[in-house]
């Protein structure tokens, strides 16, 4: 079954969290709705700025702040706004999350409802597109059960790359990839790239198990073995004569027959390309 187990557990500790952010957000803005009022009572309606007056530098700098107290007071109360969306998207039945262990089910549920009203609509008087609204809706929730009982029935295998992994743990239903040592700026970036983000609590870069991430995965260590591959390339044109012939020698156990300098330097390139693809099946144009 897909999804993840801690489901239900991870919808009430997000409620939890959003109830908190949306109280906190009220009473912020509150204090910032106060602070406006308790300066704009000093200040008597309709009080110009005196210009040549001692009080003036003040009164400017009252009416910023003012200014200042009620942005953050209406920010605060987006704030809560944005946080109570997302409280009631959290029942939301409309929305089906892969991670539900459920879905299939419930997508199912949406399928016959909506076959039903279907039917209603064949009965009566319609506009055409009535029923190819509710045609398409049919169709795109066929092919996201279809994909997601697919995802039941594949066996994903670990694939294990130089310096690190990629696995599907199922117990929170994502693709991870697992590094021996913290990669360097330039994989962290392929990463990224393919929406692969860093989870501090499962120590991996990881994404929702679905046929994209399956398909970002074979692109990711395709750009992993390029990236490795480059700085071969750039170690092998910096070696000296010397050095290639030491490493030509090495590899072949045979001493340099007719082959010039720059042949040494590809067959070295092509070697270490061999090496690094030789589990990717990908070829490197």
């Amino acid at each position: 079954m897909s999804g993840r187990k801690d489901f239900e557990e991870r919808k009430e500790i997000k409620r939890e969290i959003y109830e908190k952010r949306i109280e906190k957000a009220k009473q912020n803005s509150k204090a910032e709705y106060d602070k406006h009022k308790q300066i704009s009572n000093c200040i008597p309606m309709g009080q110009p700025i005196l210009v040549d007056h001692y009080s003036a530098s003040r009164h400017r700098s009252d009416l910023n702040k003012m200014d200042n107290a009620m942005r953050k007071s209406i920010a605060e109360d987006e704030k809560a706004d944005y946080y109570r969306n997302k409280l009631k998207n959290i029942d939301n039945n409309n929305v089906i999350s892969s991670d539900d262990p459920k879905a299939i089910d419930k997508i199912q549920e949406k399928i016959d409802v909506l076959e039903k009203h279907k039917t209603n609509i064949k009965s009566r008087e319609h506009k055409t597109y009535e029923l190819q609204n509710i045609n398409a809706e049919i169709r795109r929730l066929k092919k996201r059960k279809k994909e997601l009982e697919e995802l039941d029935e594949l066996n994903f295998q670990d694939i294990e790359f130089e310096g690190g992994k990629v696995i599907l743990n199922r117990d929170v239903n994502r693709l991870q990839v697992l590094f021996d040592e913290k990669p360097d700026e330039n994989i962290r970036n392929i990463l990224k790239n393919y929406s692969f983000k860093w989870a501090r609590s499962q120590g991996a870069w990881q994404r929702l198990y679905n046929k994209n991430g399956i398909y970002a995965v074979k692109w990711i260590l395709k750009e992993i073995s390029q990236n490795e591959f480059n700085q071969v390339k750039k170690e092998v044109d910096g070696y000296t004569e010397e050095e290639l012939l030491k490493h030509y020698e090495t590899l072949t156990g045979l001493k340099q027959e007719n082959m010039s300098i720059e042949e040494i330097r590809q067959y070295l390139k092509d070697y270490w390309k061999e090496q690094i693809y030789k589990d990717d099946n990908i070829v490197v144009q």
